[in-house]
């Protein structure tokens, strides 16, 4: 499957797909997919939104299901851009008041204004899995390195 070929790493972007099927349809409409997309560090407009669904949705549903989002992310792979830089985007768009740390508070912040629907317990974990240090917050460093361990950014 390309380079997506870790089991961990397909389930990793189920993950990222899941909480951004905000209405739990099983498929993301234009507004949940450039969430998403925004969330993983892709700078994309809501007309490349709307031309990728038309492109990707075989069904023509109007949305995208995971096999689709799926291919469309291999697709993305190794195609030239500043992968560091858009993981940085990434980390600020998280980091709400610019402590060079996502807080617990910070994750809370984001998902909300996002419309995912998270509990406090399901948050803690995305903090933990990211969180090598112990302190209970997501670095810079951190934060990089945990996206670059998906797979996504790599050529």
């Amino acid at each position: 499957m390309n380079s997506l070929q870790q089991p961990q790493e397909i389930r990793d972007l189920k993950l990222v797909f899941d909480v951004f099927d905000t209405d739990k349809s099983g498929s993301i409409d234009a507004r949940e997919l450039r969430k998403a997309m925004r969330a993983l560090g892709f700078k994309i407009s809501k007309e490349s939104i709307e031309d990728m669904i038309a492109d990707l949705d075989i069904d023509k549903s109007g949305s995208i299901e995971f096999d689709e989002f799926l291919e469309f992310i291999i697709a993305r792979q190794g195609d030239g851009r500043d992968v560091h830089n858009e993981i940085v985007q990434g980390f600020k768009m998280f980091d709400t008041d610019k402590s060079g740390k996502i807080s617990l508070t910070n994750l809370k912040q984001v998902t909300r204004l996002c419309g995912v629907k998270l509990n406090e317990q399901e948050l803690k974990e995305m903090i933990q899995e990211a969180d090598k240090d112990g302190d209970n917050e997501v670095d810079q460093e951190e934060f990089v390195n945990m996206m670059l361990k998906t797979n996504l950014f790599n050529s």
